[in-house]
């Protein structure tokens, strides 16, 4: 008769065939299956369709991204190879041309300008490098013979949502010795964000703005001006701290046109450069999901269009129509306000989304949206929807997905209040087949971030979770984005206060209405998510176990070893000098002792949003206070696994983590 070792054991290598099983039919690596859609531009000439996203090897490692080329008939052709990324393909106004970034010869991140011939789409060359530096952005300038390009100093710190720590690899002159230390100044030499203007002809590049000027964003105001969001730090704090500023294209420093007290992303001039757009609220870099916000360039004056949606991408479709994508509760919404009569047409709406991260579909001509949609029962495909209805032009899901979806239902909107009133709603997952399955409670990242109906909502786990027998409840508790400002604002100064009983009351509220288990309950999330997931397990011991995924668990040294210190100070409202003020009072580490949750902690090593340690210090409150927990620190990860190789790792640890607990405080 086998031994309860041998049984654990078999259970163990079980969990782990089937994380690997549910990887290699979602990636299906060395297919050149791509996975997502992240960009699309459609030819004004031609009509073929240019979009990139990532896939992954035949022998694993990090996704890498490719561009493919949509034919009007359907035909899909790659361009370059698996040995680099290409990213960001945009055609030229008049559809001759094809811009892509693409990090070939070039070490893996440092991303340069490639320009091909839309003849000859595959024979690319750059025109110019920029030495110690990594494009980001790039925007074609209406005249077709000029570029702007946004670019980063090799090694500048990366968005705290980005798959690495650093832009370009962060390394200069070849390969490191292993003896050579790592030396941080005060100031932050070479570490900063630009803006030039490439003349394709000749090759030359000119500079825009001023030392001491940080180029987050930038967009072409008319053929004679620069406008862009800045900031005076290069940090990732400093994109805390920035303003809307103009330059003019021949050269010289930005001019502030606006500041405003809160974020800004998505800046962009309208063709004849008098209108300027941007989104505006709480949210995190590249993240953006907040209010459109008009400024007229003459006289400064800003106004807030009623369009019946937050937006996270703009477009101008020509000089007095400005598209727009973004999120109406709970679904997600395209459309196009005419500013002439300043009424907004919804061009666009689906209960799933668009984009990655956050909602992002793309004007096509007069009146035509391409959308690279998918939902939580929907693998990512490509479609263009018109005034006559939705025409699906590639279907990116894998042919041996459907034994993952046939075991997940669709996702359903649920909506619940706070316990002061306000209303809340997220998202719940359900497995099919299974009854009474016990429930996860999933937080996202931010906190001003949001779950949307998406594909795994976002992350692998989630899909791989619900396929597992877990029913997933993804909250959006104030504090989230897609709600509007104020929704958004009330974290600020209360994070782990009423935010905490919003997602304490949605649980309550499936458990009372939902055919789940609440006798089996577990918590998990990662980045804000983590923070929660710590914070819930010292408020509350009716969890059977926990895993927080890349936490903040102590505010104080999380101010003093993360890129950016501005954030907590922004949303905490507190000061790390302050002994026994907000930084001790919400630090999930200050209630460790209390913790009886048997708790897993997952960190990337490379991690400058919320540094390994902040895991490092909890785990080991935990074994001092003889409470079950896990560390698994991950070397070549920043904020999220991204490896297939760690990602497979990743998920068997947490279902590992969650059977071996599921038994705890009398569940089944």
């Amino acid at each position: 008769m086998p031994s309860p070792d041998s049984d654990l054991s078999s259970s163990a290598n079980a969990i782990e065939t089937q994380v690997r099983d549910y990887f290699e039919r979602l990636y299906r690596p060395g297919t050149a299956q791509f996975h997502g859609i992240v960009h699309v531009a459609a030819n004004p000439a031609s009509g073929v369709i240019a979009f990139s996203g990532p896939m992954m090897r035949a022998g694993g490692g990090f996704p890498i991204t490719r561009v493919g080329l949509l034919a009007p008939d359907g035909a899909v052709t790659l361009l370059g190879s698996d040995d680099a990324n290409d990213s960001q393909p945009k055609w030229s106004p008049d559809g001759t041309r094809l811009a892509f970034l693409s990090d070939r010869d070039h070490g893996a991140g440092n991303f340069q300008l490639m320009i091909a011939s839309a003849d000859a789409p595959d024979v690319a060359a750059a025109p110019a490098a920029l030495v110690g530096e990594a494009i980001e952005s790039f925007v074609w300038a209406a005249d077709g013979r000029h570029i702007l390009l946004q670019s980063a100093d090799a090694g500048a710190d990366a968005a705290g949502s980005a798959a690495t720590a650093r832009v370009g690899g962060g390394e200069r002159g070849g390969e490191r010795p292993s003896w050579m230390p790592t030396v941080e100044t005060g100031g932050h030499d070479g570490l900063w964000r630009h803006a030039h203007i490439l003349d394709i002809e000749s090759g030359a590049l000119a500079r825009v703005g001023a030392d001491g000027q940080n180029v987050w964003e930038a967009d072409w105001c008319g053929p004679d001006a620069v406008v862009a969001i800045i900031s005076a730090s290069p940090t990732e704090g400093g994109w805390y701290q920035t303003e809307i500023a103009i330059a003019p294209a021949a050269g010289g420093a930005f001019e502030c046109f606006a500041e405003v007290g809160v974020e800004l992303a998505g800046v962009t001039a309208s063709p004849d450069g008098k209108k300027i757009a941007v989104i505006e609220g709480r949210f995190h870099r590249t993240v953006q999901l907040g209010s459109l916000i008009l400024y007229d360039r003459a006289t400064g004056a800003a106004r807030e269009p009623d369009i019946g949606a937050q937006v996270s991408a703009l477009a101008w479709r020509d000089a007095n129509r400005l598209f727009f994508s973004g999120f109406a509760a709970p679904g997600s919404v395209a459309g196009t306000l005419d500013i002439a009569n300043d009424t907004a047409s919804i061009e666009w709406r689906a209960s799933g989304t668009a984009g990655r991260k956050v909602p992002h579909a793309i004007p096509e001509g007069h009146n035509a949206v391409l959308v690279p949609g998918h939902a939580f029962d929907r693998y990512p495909y490509l479609a263009r929807s018109t005034a006559a209805g939705e025409q699906m032009l590639l279907d990116l899901t894998p042919p041996d997905l459907a034994p993952v979806q046939a075991r997940m239902k669709p996702a359903e909107v649920v909506r619940w209040q706070g316990r002061d009133g306000l209303d809340i709603l997220g998202y719940l997952a359900m497995p099919e087949g299974v009854e009474r399955p016990p429930l996860v409670a999933f937080i996202h990242g931010g906190p001003s971030h949001l779950f949307r109906d998406s594909w795994s909502f976002d992350n692998p786990l989630a899909a791989l979770l619900v396929s597992s027998g877990y029913a997933v409840l993804f909250p959006n508790p104030r504090g989230s984005s897609g709600r509007g400002l104020d929704f958004a604002s009330r974290v600020i100064g209360d994070m782990a206060g009423e935010d905490t009983h919003d997602i304490l009351a949605g649980i309550d509220h499936v458990i009372a209405n939902h055919p789940v288990d609440g006798s089996r309950l577990f918590v998990t999330g990662g980045s804000y998510g983590g923070f929660m997931t710590t914070w819930l397990v010292g408020q509350t011991g009716r969890f059977q176990a926990a895993c927080a995924i890349a936490p903040l668990t102590d505010m104080r040294s999380q101010y003093f070893t993360a890129h950016h210190p501005e954030f907590l100070s922004l949303y905490s409202e507190g000061d790390p000098y302050d002994v026994g003020g907000t930084f001790d009072q919400r630090s999930p580490l200050a209630h460790a002792n209390k913790v009886t949750t048997p708790t897993l902690l997952i960190a990337g090593e490379m991690d400058k949003t919320t540094p390994p340690a902040q895991a490092v210090q909890f785990h080991h409150a935990l074994v001092l206070g003889d409470v079950p927990t896990e560390l698994v620190l991950y070397p070549e990860e920043g904020h999220a696994a991204a490896r297939y190789e760690a990602q497979i790792d990743q998920g068997t640890r947490v279902l590992r983590w969650f059977a071996r607990w599921e038994g705890r405080n009398g569940g089944r």
